[in-house]
């Protein structure tokens, strides 16, 4: 099992709780892990953080837009705590939770009727809605949910808040993350790919996820390549969300099965020490 940094729980769209990922990882031997949720940090501060076999590294991802393009951005080791993240994540959570019950309108008007009441977790996104679909018979699957009706244009679609990719990068770097975009190779890996790179770095981007399932072998060797080129912090995970209903332990969970291996990790916990030292350098 490999260090997994990439992991959803029920604080956005994933089907475990916190402890359960946690329970999980240590039945896997995973010794470094990362909660990042959906543009919230409701996960921490609600699960035990002082264990001695399993280190749960804080995360966070962010939904973005730049020039058009819709970047997912991770983050690293900032302060889960940090008063301007917290109120820049807020509004994430706000515009969420009316988009929510939009979507809900949007399908009441189709005549789908699902029961307004709040999801676990605050977890108010288009997954919850999903299997409210399914369990009241509408639809078989959350693969035929989002296809058609949750998906983007799609007949109860509705937008949600967009923040500026240059703004979430100096957020994250003010709250002492490492910032890292997320799957490249799901639809932004192109041969303007290394120009985005470098654009984004003068903003605070400092590594790039190489290893995600979405990627196969060939095109995580080009992003090491890229991302050694342009000296980012490699990282990686499962984006594990797991299979409501399903077994911790069940043929569709990835966990650990995507992720860095334990030198990998350990460059970028070096790669965190040197910025915070860096900071309480500047600071003095």
């Amino acid at each position: 099992m490999l260090n997994d940094l990439h992991i959803h729980s029920t604080y956005s769209d994933g089907a475990f709780t916190p402890e359960e990922i946690i329970d999980l990882a240590r039945e896997r031997n995973i010794r470094y892990i990362s909660i990042t949720d959906h543009d919230t940090l409701g996960a921490y501060g609600h699960f035990q953080s002082d264990r001695e076999d399993i280190t749960v590294i804080p995360g966070v991802e962010v939904s973005t837009y730049f020039k058009g393009k819709e970047l997912h951005i991770l983050s690293y080791f900032h302060d889960p705590k940090d008063k301007n993240l917290l109120s820049l994540l807020e509004k994430f959570k706000n515009d969420r939770t009316e988009r929510y019950h939009k979507i809900l309108g949007n399908l009441s008007d189709l005549d789908i009727h699902l029961p307004d009441t709040e999801p676990p977790m605050d977890s108010y996104g288009r997954a919850h809605i999903a299997k409210l679909l399914i369990e009241h018979g509408y639809v078989e699957n959350i693969k035929e949910a989002f296809n058609v009706y949750l998906d983007v244009d799609k007949i109860a679609y509705e937008k949600r808040y967009k923040i500026d990719t240059r703004d979430a990068l100096k957020s994250l770097r003010a709250a002492g993350g490492i910032p890292v975009l997320a799957h490249p190779g799901e639809k932004l890996y192109n041969l303007h790919f290394e120009e985005l790179i470098s654009e984004l770095k003068v903003y605070g981007l400092l590594g790039l996820e190489v290893y995600h399932p979405s990627h196969k072998k060939e095109l995580c060797d080009r992003l090491y390549a890229i991302a050694r080129k342009h000296k980012l912090v490699i990282t990686g995970g499962s984006d594990f969300h797991g299979q409501p209903g399903s077994p911790l332990s069940g043929p569709n969970n990835k966990l650990g099965r995507y992720g860095l291996n334990d030198y990998l990790m350990m460059k970028l916990i070096q790669c965190d020490a040197n910025l915070k030292k860096r900071t309480v350098n500047v600071e003095k």
